[in-house]
């Protein structure tokens, strides 16, 4: 016999029962009641969300044991699935993980990638304006971003990111090597994973719509809807639009992300899920402003370093559709199959100045040569990956164990027409520019690169559980079909066999609290190296230890950890040889690195992380710092929700985002200063209806990024301050 209860929550609802006692938290969702003995069997088909849930036993009145689960507005998430492709919770997890869940990003306002990953500590997101030149920094080098468990490939040191965060259930930070369970394309990831979990469809219809508006003419509607066509047949749309101007002159763009998905339970043990996702973002390219001037003060910070006029936008496209099959042999065994055929196209047009190849005059040194440059590039990845997971007990422990093969194969085309050689477009003066130069498209190309690469991995791993002493253990082999070949008449071509083991173990010192420590490799293929010598794969290995805590009845969760990370054969330009490569040996990064969460009760939030990061290179140029990583960084943010009284439904919060100072170059030659940053946020709900309000850089800072454009040291503006107002309604 089952049993639903449903329940308005209202501050918190009290169940209780003899000796059971659960505190639920606020928030417009339904809370749901179940017997236990109906539910096991279809939960075990597929990975839920487990962030945001509260759960008890309790009785009913004819005494049958009821387990009552709702959502609350939280920022922690109990589990992991990323981390090890088992549901774990983090605090038994050999290595630092951290989770951002749907709440934190809703209530930040955050519709960027890089706006959600400042509440992880030790990463340096990639500004929204330049995902084509350079991927996110974990831990101080280069980390790969995957969409729900699955590569996409990042040739290039091109970094994909969502146009749109609606849609998204989570995000999951996988810090170090994490080379056991994942890889495609180039290889295993080397510095980290982000890996973006997308909502499932599910059993309840609803969902929402919303309008967001406001500075340098942001246009931004959106939404989420999940309908249920039948008991066992769900779809789910979710998508965006945005239009914007910008702080940069004559920078303005569009962009879309429409993201369909279909969930069939096909039976009480096996479940289809089938999703797609279509994304387009147009935009005036911008190259950044050389770092010396800029610096310095000679420069207008606003100003556009290029030939705006007849300039094409930079247009990003790419499709994908994706198929999941969640099979429970058992409440004990479970087979997961996962595939993704990924397309992605780039027609790129940009211009910039150089002041290296075409130098200032000292009479005029404000005045800089324009170049335009023109890329087109295109990307097909298939990729696959199937593993079963069983739980037994053997040898006086339990054993969770894990086996599983992927495949990806990934073509790569990418051509670039140059005017270097040419008469430059003309000169602009960036301390008082007028913009009067016209684009001229660099057709034919004339330089190419046409890769092909195709993975073959087995893997297996063991999590261990004897008493208080949980040990993970994991195995990967890895084949490498790697082949490159462009217009420099070099082919990279070879075959790579690599074995990547992990081990680590967590101990529980005391309920809710937990050493741990944790040791991982990767290696990767070095990808656009063009060198006089045969290049090696550029390997990493990491070394972790720390504290984890979860607390029982305080709220409080998070990890401090100890790191040691090392990267091997790392390619750099040859400082004799223009134009070519040599791998000049190691680079390293250790430190320390924190992240906390506290929530005494649901109407209270905060989160707070640290990071001090050491870099250095012992290559080429030994004990300089690596670029774009600062030496410290740090983030508070703080939420508080009115639940009772007149203001229920009332909501505000704000943060403080700070770094050091980053170097732009290696050798190190010039460095950005640190900055810090407020944002604040604000929303109202009555009813079906939320108004929401949020600012970006509150005190108006006039700050600097670093930024990569061809490898010059440029840098560009932070974003000034800014008010958005969002109007959203539930359906």
């Amino acid at each position: 016999m089952k049993h639903v209860i449903s329940l308005r929550a209202s501050g918190a609802w009290v169940l209780a029962c003899g000796c059971a006692l659960a505190t639920l938290g606020h928030g417009p969702a339904a809370i749901a009641a179940e017997t236990s003995n109906a539910a096991s069997k279809k939960a075990a088909t597929s990975k839920k969300s487990a962030d945001e849930t509260t759960g008890v036993q309790t009785r009913n009145w004819s005494g049958e044991t009821l387990t009552v689960k709702g959502k609350r507005l939280s920022y922690t998430a109990p589990t992991s699935f990323a981390a090890t492709r088992t549901d774990t919770p983090l605090i038994q997890v050999p290595q630092s993980v951290e989770v951002i869940t749907r709440t934190l990003i809703q209530e930040q306002d955050s519709h960027a990638l890089s706006a959600a990953l400042v509440n992880v500590s030790g990463i340096t997101p990639t500004r929204s304006d330049a995902i084509l030149f350079v991927p996110p920094i974990v831990r101080g080098f280069p980390a790969e971003i995957y969409l729900d468990g699955l590569p996409i490939f990042a040739g290039n040191q091109q970094a994909f990111a969502p146009n749109a965060l609606v849609g998204v259930e989570r995000i999951e930070v996988l810090k170090g090597p994490s080379a056991t369970l994942y890889g495609g394309g180039l290889g295993t990831p080397l510095g980290g994973i982000i890996d973006i979990e997308s909502e499932r469809p599910d059993d309840r219809t609803g969902g929402y719509v919303a309008m967001r508006g406001g500075s340098y003419a942001t246009l931004n509607p959106y939404g989420d809807v999940n309908l249920t066509l039948s008991p066992r047949v769900s779809v789910r749309l979710a998508g965006e639009y945005q239009s914007y101007e910008s702080w940069i002159d004559k920078v303005h763009g569009r962009q879309w992300s429409i993201q369909p998905s279909l969930l069939y339970e096909i039976d009480d043990e096996t479940d289809l899920v089938v999703r797609g996702q279509f994304n387009d973002r147009r935009n005036l390219e911008y190259s950044g402003l050389p770092a010396d001037e800029a610096l310095a003060g000679k420069l207008d910070r606003h100003a556009f370093p290029g030939s705006p006029i007849n300039q094409p936008e930079t247009h990003n496209e790419n499709r994908m559709g994706s198929v999941a099959l969640h099979h429970a042999f058992s409440d004990r065994a479970k087979l997961t199959v996962t595939g993704r055929y990924y397309d992605n196209t780039v027609h790129e047009y940009g211009s910039f100045v150089d002041p290296d190849l075409f130098p200032t005059d000292a009479s005029a040194p404000t005045v800089y040569n324009v170049l335009p440059i023109l890329m087109h590039d295109r990307t097909r990845e298939a990729t696959f990956d199937a593993n079963l997971a069983a739980r037994l007990h053997l040898l006086g422990g339990t054993h969770q164990l894990l086996g599983g093969i992927d495949y990806d194969r990934t073509g790569f085309y990418s051509a670039m027409g140059f005017g270097v050689s040419d008469t430059p477009s003309g000169t602009i003066d960036l301390a008082n520019p007028l913009y009067a130069l016209r684009y001229t498209p660099q057709l034919p190309v004339n330089s190419y690169t046409n890769d092909h690469y195709e993975t073959y991995a087995v893997y297996a791993q063991d999590q261990a559980t004897y008493g208080r002493l949980h040990v993970t253990g994991g195995l990967r082999f890895t084949a490498l079909k790697f082949h490159e070949v462009s217009d420099y008449g070099v082919a990279n071509k070879a075959t790579y066999s690599h074995i990547s083991p992990r081990i680590g173990a967590t101990f529980d010192i005391v309920p809710g609290v937990a050493l741990y420590a944790g040791y991982a490799t990767a290696f990767r293929a070095p990808f656009g190296f063009v060198g006089l010598a045969a290049p090696r794969p550029e390997t990493s290995r990491n070394v972790e230890v720390g504290v984890k805590t979860a607390l029982p009845g305080t709220g409080l969760s998070g990890t401090i950890g100890l790191f040691r990370q090392t990267h091997d054969n790392v390619a750099v330009s040859d400082m004799n040889n223009v134009g070519y490569y040599v791998q000049s040996g190691r680079q390293r990064a250790q430190g320390v690195e924190a992240d906390i969460v506290w929530e005494p009760a649901p109407a209270f939030s905060l989160l707070a992380n640290y990071a001090c990061t050491d870099t250095r290179d012992d290559g080429v140029s030994p004990g300089d710092r690596i670029a774009r990583v600062p030496k410290s960084s740090g983030r508070v943010a703080a939420r508080y929700r009115l639940l009772h009284g007149w203001a229920e439904g009332l909501s505000f919060g704000a943060g403080v985002t700070a770094y050091t100072s980053r170097q732009l170059t290696l050798p190190n030659t010039i460095a950005v200063p640190g900055y810090a940053v407020i944002d604040a946020q604000a929303a109202y709900t009555v009813d079906r209806y939320t108004l929401g309000v949020s600012i970006v850089n509150l005190g108006n800072r006039k700050a600097w990024d670093p930024y990569s454009y061809l490898g010059n040291p440029v840098v560009a503006p932070i974003q000034p301050l800014s008010a958005y107002v969002t109007l959203k309604v539930r359906l």
